[in-house]
């Protein structure tokens, strides 16, 4: 390409700041480099913009090119195709960043979902293809990290780079982005699963294993804990959310990971801590022996009123508590008494309900403190 202001005169090199004329020394260096870069990038953190995405660009080819970060000023095209026009480029690009931020980063999503929104959001970027080399590089660092703030971590060094090339051409030639969603979703760390609770006797979910608390305990009666779970749990979900994606960003021991994704999963549970309460309520249990303080974080303080009411269910004879467990899923109506003769409102077969008791009608209404 002797008319391509970006190589060399009568060469397809391209221009660079090692002063590297020869193509594949070139590729190696710019391999070495951007591998270098490529782990520094895994560690920080840009911005889910254009400017951003540029800013990624320039972060990882720094070292080779003095337009690095740069919107390309020559038409380029693949395989007889041409990628966006440059005088489209920018405008693509902004309309491109603005649709991700509309959707918040794709995060919340479930996994299918999510991997869905991305291959989407990469095949459009691979159509536009804004820089001048170093796209492919680019993508894959961008959509690993919105991977790891949305939850589901991929690993770059595992993705199929021929897949991946191949699910480019077809979707830049297609529109079809579905090859790319598989591709970006084959890669995913495997620990990124939805949580997989501990679960426990008649389906309770439980904490994961660990050293008894330290610290003074206090007696806290069973209205007071579930006062202050209702308070602090969601907090506490968000907190745990939190930690188990910085633990995978870190790259985290395997355990330490185990134990996040279970504590989330036992917050998030039907039968959690709130649950649980109910439960040893119903079994005659009023009060619980728990370490409190008034620095906990409210993932800390679920954490050891949950602990808590583990022991006292791990204490409980599994007869009684599949008895208590049935009693509190028991339909609202048993099913030999009609309503019409019961005095209660009467439901058609259409809005019959079909949830089952709700367990705040066991609450206790009497208030008492706890030492904080």
């Amino acid at each position: 390409m002797a008319s391509d202001p970006y190589t060399y005169p009568g060469t397809e090199t391209l221009r660079n700041r090692l002063g590297l004329t020869d193509e594949k020394t070139l590729i190696e260096a710019e391999r070495r480099l951007t591998q270098a870069r490529g782990a520094e990038a895994a560690r920080l953190t840009f911005p889910a913009t254009t400017d951003g995405y540029r800013a990624l660009h320039k972060h990882l080819f720094q070292d080779l090119y003095d337009w690095a970060g740069q919107d390309r000023t020559v038409n380029i095209a693949k395989g007889g195709s041409s990628f966006a026009a440059v005088p489209y480029v920018a405008r693509e690009l902004d309309k491109r960043f603005a649709d991700m931020g509309a959707q918040s980063g794709f995060r919340g999503l479930p996994r299918d979902e999510f991997f869905d929104r991305l291959g989407d959001h990469i095949n459009e970027i691979n159509a536009i293809h804004p820089f001048r080399e170093g796209n492919g590089r680019t993508m894959r660092h961008h959509a690993a990290q919105l991977a790891r703030e949305a939850g589901h971590p991929i690993r770059i060094a595992a993705i199929d780079k021929d897949k991946w090339m191949e699910a480019s051409r077809h979707g830049f030639l297609t529109g079809d982005h579905r090859g790319m969603a598989a591709v970006l979703s084959a890669a995913a760390v495997k620990r990124d699963l939805a949580p997989e609770a501990r679960i426990g006797p008649a389906g309770i979910a439980m904490l994961p294993n660990r050293a008894p608390p330290e610290g003074q305990r206090y007696r806290v009666t069973l209205a007071k804990a579930r006062e202050e779970l209702e308070r602090y749990l969601p907090a506490a979900r968000q907190q745990a959310a939190e930690r188990l994606r910085e633990l995978i960003g870190e790259s985290a021991p395997s355990t330490a990971i185990a134990n996040a994704r279970t504590e989330l999963a036992y917050v998030r549970h039907a039968k959690g801590p709130i649950y649980q309460s109910h439960l040893l309520t119903y079994l005659g249990v009023r009060q619980v022996d728990a370490v409190v303080t008034a620095q906990q974080t409210p993932l800390e303080r679920v954490r050891e009123i949950g602990a808590a009411l583990g022991v006292q269910i791990n204490g409980q004879q599994s007869a009684q508590l599949q008895r208590a467990v049935r009693a509190l899923e028991r339909p609202i109506l048993p099913p030999a008494i009609h309503p019409g003769k019961s005095g209660l409102p009467s439901f058609s077969s259409r809005t019959r309900p079909k949830r089952t008791m709700p367990i705040h009608a066991f609450r206790p209404r009497k208030r008492l403190s706890m030492p904080p």
